[in-house]
């Protein structure tokens, strides 16, 4: 039965076929170069060369692509944790903390569990959503927006990214509701936040629930508001590259009290209040250990700092790479403050090498990236569901798109480093006669 399973994942040839030229190739290995002076810098391949001061030599390291910042309260609680042993999901700082973020988010209740996903599944089951419904995500996004809704046993129905924001295509979202629709999920992509005014009103018109999967979008702003209050319900990720942290974990964030107390009832077996082990309909082992929640206190406390160290490295980024040919760098609208989760950017077919052969170039330079989203109707789960249908703009995305290291820990002196190794692979790439 595993093997039969495992066949049924594996695309024909005749089905791979049209999709390689979407897709990224295998994982560049990273490395460090040899010893010397660092080749990049802030002027490097825009009429430049200069070393970067501080980046040559044994003072090198790989640059990863998000580094966690621990540098707050993280180990005293943690400390208070294991010295009054109270480090399972009873523990003081889970309550703290779901207090805590709720209110940086502009909510009332917050609900701490396991993962993001275990957070947008809680919210799911919590609104009742299962076999026969439908949940508009987008096709661009990461594969856990459209496995929280499968896991209710809801079909997932797809929509395009908007060429500009990356987000959800709002237009195509009003096109796809049918009488089975009962609920929208806005991805606010690589924490630039959707549009959430005219998702509203379409939810509104159609009675459906609006969630957001805020998972990359801790502390962004949309019309002066915190993301994780602009719907019904949000999912946050507390995974370690997230700006917010605790190694593994997320919340559900909203203002409707009896959705929060239901999906706290489920984050926990389902536990009835009249008697122990006494389960009055399916829950899940979904819940948030005390340790993970000392993390994660320690962190919101500093979600200002956090959020403005993203930013910082996306101006400094924007500075080095605004007049790199070929390369298609990230905005912000004006009603919205992102919060450049990573600094996601396009690799255009001009730049002067493919984006798979810039991330080879920066990886032998010690620099990490990571690819796109591969979108939800092209992944072997889903791609024999969705077969025939098309959305060209993720799609594109898919085979554009890179970010760049991100992380809070990052110095200025590595962005340089990093901008200046980008600007040099397309100089050297267009030198060469274009795409290597």
């Amino acid at each position: 039965m595993i093997r039969r399973t495992l066949e049924e994942l594996c695309l024909s040839e005749a089905e791979m076929a049209p999709l390689r030229r979407l897709l990224p190739g295998p994982e560049p290995e990273l490395t460090l170069p040899p010893a010397g002076p660092c080749p990049g810098g802030a002027g490097a391949g825009m009429g430049g060369g200069a070393a970067v001061p501080g980046m040559a030599g044994p003072d090198r390291r790989l640059i990863q692509v998000c580094e966690t910042l621990l540098d707050g309260n993280e180990l005293r609680y943690l400390t208070e944790c294991v010295e009054s042993n109270w480090v399972s999901s009873a523990g003081r700082f889970v309550g703290d903390f779901e207090q805590r973020f709720a209110a940086a988010s502009g909510c009332a209740h917050g609900v701490a569990c396991a993962s993001g996903t275990a957070a947008l599944h809680l919210t799911l089951a919590a609104l009742g959503i299962g076999p026969g419904d439908e949940v508009i995500v987008p096709t661009f996004t990461m594969i856990a927006t459209a496995n929280a809704v499968a896991y209710t046993g809801a079909q997932a129905v797809l929509v395009d990214a908007d060429a500009g924001t990356w987000n959800l295509d709002v237009e195509q979202v009003a096109a796809k509701v049918t009488p089975r629709t009962r609920a929208i999920v806005a991805v606010h992509t690589y924490g630039h936040p959707a549009d959430m005014g005219p998702l509203r009103d379409v939810a509104a018109r159609h009675g459906l629930a609006l969630l957001e999967d805020a998972a990359e979008a801790h502390g962004a702003t949309y019309r002066g508001a915190a993301v994780g209050g602009l719907g019904d319900a949000a999912a946050f990720s507390f995974y370690g590259n997230k700006i917010v942290t605790t190694g593994e974990g997320g919340m559900v964030t909203t203002n409707d009290e009896r959705l929060a107390a239901t999906a706290r009832r489920l984050r926990d077996h389902a536990f009835s209040s009249e008697r122990h082990f006494w389960h009055g309909y399916l829950g899940f082992n979904y819940r948030m250990s005390n340790l993970q929640a000392a993390v994660g206190l320690a962190q919101t406390e500093r979600l200002p700092r956090l959020v403005a160290a993203r930013r910082h490295n996306a101006e400094r980024y924007r500075d080095r790479l605004a007049g790199v040919r070929g390369l298609t760098l990230p905005g912000e609208r004006p009603e919205v403050e992102s919060v450049f989760w990573m600094y996601a950017l396009l690799v255009e077919d001009d730049f002067g090498c493919s984006r798979d052969e810039l991330r080879h170039r920066l990886a032998r330079q010690g620099i990490e990236t990571r690819t796109f989203f591969i979108p939800v109707h092209l992944q072997p789960i889903y791609f024999r569901r969705h077969r025939g249908e098309r959305y060209p703009i993720a799609e594109e995305l898919c085979r554009k798109g890179l970010y760049l290291p991100s992380g809070p820990a990052l110095t200025a002196a590595e962005i340089d480093l990093v901008a200046g190794e980008v600007a040099r692979s397309g100089d050297r790439g267009l030198a060469g006669g274009g795409r290597s």
